[in-house]
């Protein structure tokens, strides 16, 4: 197997629970606990996205994973922290499909610098939110790739996949994705955290990241310096 080291936590998810259950999505089938991010485990996860800020290779951050990130009951306290980690230059993203967004909600995110996608699963909810956010003060973008760009999570769920493809772009940049549970994944596609490459627990600076089974249904590529030889393959 060959791997390399991982270079930025591109992902963290506060939250695996979710207030819809989209057919396009593999929450509603989700093969491991639902639930928030306990404190400790976040705080955990901030000192590996610290150690990358120290590197000079962490990007942006975003705050989507499999639930809705506004769920988490210390949301707020959530937002201000990884700004204190990763400082204002760089983007703290998420995603929100608008149903719980509320004036609170809509501070918080003006306060943070959270750019906002609102993907328009709901659209008579998610239009209006979109629009609240805009008066508000937050940058905000809509969201429609399960459309016009969308994926079938490596073969886990059974929607069309119409996004172009190319190399992944987790592979590539050697991303990181931090699970609900504290678990650290390849790819944001390994929804269920079958194929984890370690734990927010292991020593920080010590992951490293590599292709997974999933890859294999991906319509996204393996980058070539990921990719087996073929000698190497019949040696295993």
């Amino acid at each position: 197997m060959i791997s390399v080291p991982l270079r930025e936590i591109h992902e963290l998810e506060l939250s695996s629970l979710c207030n819809l259950a989209c057919v396009y999505c593999p929450h509603p089938v989700l093969q491991r606990e639902k639930g928030n991010i306990g404190w400790d485990t976040f705080e955990r996860a901030m000192l590996h996205v610290e150690y990358y800020v120290k590197q000079k290779t962490q990007g942006e951050l975003s705050l989507t994973g499999i639930g809705e990130a506004i769920l988490h009951p210390r949301f707020g306290e959530a937002l201000l922290r990884c700004r204190e980690v990763i400082g204002w230059d760089r983007l703290l993203v998420m995603a929100t499909n608008g149903l719980a967004i509320d004036d609170d909600i809509i501070a918080l995110l003006a306060a943070a610098k959270v750019r906002v996608y609102v993907s328009l699963h709901r659209p008579e909810v998610a239009t209006p939110a979109g629009f609240r956010l805009t008066a508000g003060g937050v940058r905000t973008l809509t969201n429609h790739a399960f459309v016009d760009s969308s994926i079938n999570w490596g073969g886990q769920v059974e929607w069309h996949a119409s996004a172009p493809v190319h190399d992944c772009g987790y592979l590539t940049s050697a991303w990181g994705s931090i699970k609900q549970n504290g678990s650290v994944d390849a790819c944001c596609v390994d929804a269920h955290d079958l194929h984890p490459i370690g734990n927010v627990w292991d020593e920080v600076g010590s992951l490293r990241t590599h292709a997974i089974p999933l890859c294999a249904k991906c319509h996204l590529l393996v980058p070539k310096h990921l990719q087996q030889e073929e000698s190497n393959v019949r040696a295993a």
